[in-house]
């Protein structure tokens, strides 16, 4: 799905902030010959930027080497050309989630002050608009949420985000995707395990903002506002909303 172009701005900035980064042959890749080619590399090299493909920035990223400090400081020239692909509904996958997850944000020695602003800002700009657009089946909003968690940028102000958007549709619709399908149970508990082990601290946050009273009769309240409205629904999203308009309240009921 193509972003609406509310998002432009905020390419362009990225394109003027991280304008300062070149890059040349030696690129911190795996250098076997299979993941990428030295006329693959030599490529990224010529073409200009704002033209490479899809394909082109997915070779590349695939082929980085992880975690390796040389590696993140050349994915800054790469970036606002991942971020616009992003924006044109262009995704591509690594480890568990979307491409993202390579730039190691958190990395604050390697990452300026204003460019950790910009991410955050924009991250949360993305995510607004995530929740604003035709409804998709592809990905949703807790795959956006996991792209820019395991990319190392924080995720409570993209749940402030969806608690501050609970009265639009889409909002509602991705909540009781997140809220049916991504608890699992242990024992008597449920937890979000999307992010699997190796980034439990934020299967925790998502799992404490699933189970919050605050959170539930928030989407409780917007469910039943839009199933009173004049809004024509299709009769299987009525019945998701309606089921999980019952779960919902039989949770608030017993707390």
């Amino acid at each position: 799905m193509k972003y609406s172009n509310k998002l432009s701005p905020y390419i362009e900035e990225a394109y003027q902030l991280f304008s300062t980064y070149s890059i040349d042959k030696h690129l911190s890749v795996c250098d076997c010959g299979n993941c990428i080619t030295l006329t693959e590399i030599d490529d990224l090299c010529r073409i200009r930027l704002r033209e490479l493909s899809l394909q082109q920035i997915s070779t590349y990223i695939e082929a980085m080497l992880v975690s390796t400090d040389k590696a993140i400081v050349e994915v800054h020239y790469f970036l606002p050309r991942m971020l616009e692909l992003l924006c044109e509904g262009k995704v591509f996958y690594i480890d568990e989630g979307f491409s993202l997850s390579k730039c190691h944000f958190e990395r604050l020695d390697l990452w300026k002050a204003p460019e950790i602003d910009f991410l955050k800002r924009f991250s949360l700009a993305f995510f607004e608009e995530v929740l604003s657009e035709k409804y998709s089946e592809i990905t949703t909003a807790e795959d956006w949420l996991v792209c820019f968690g395991l990319a190392g940028l924080p995720i409570q102000p993209l749940l402030d985000c969806w608690i501050a958007n609970a009265y639009k549709i889409n909002a509602i619709r991705y909540f009781e995707e997140i809220f049916m399908y991504s608890l699992q149970a242990r024992g008597i508990e449920y937890h979000h395990t999307y992010f699997k082990d190796k980034h439990r601290e934020l299967n925790i946050q998502i799992t404490e903002w699933l189970n919050n009273s605050k959170t539930l009769k928030i989407f409780y309240e917007a469910i039943e506002k839009l199933l009173l409205s004049d809004i024509v629904l299709n009769e299987k999203v009525v019945y998701q909303l309606e089921n999980m308009y019952n779960i919902l309240e039989f949770e608030l009921k017993n707390r």
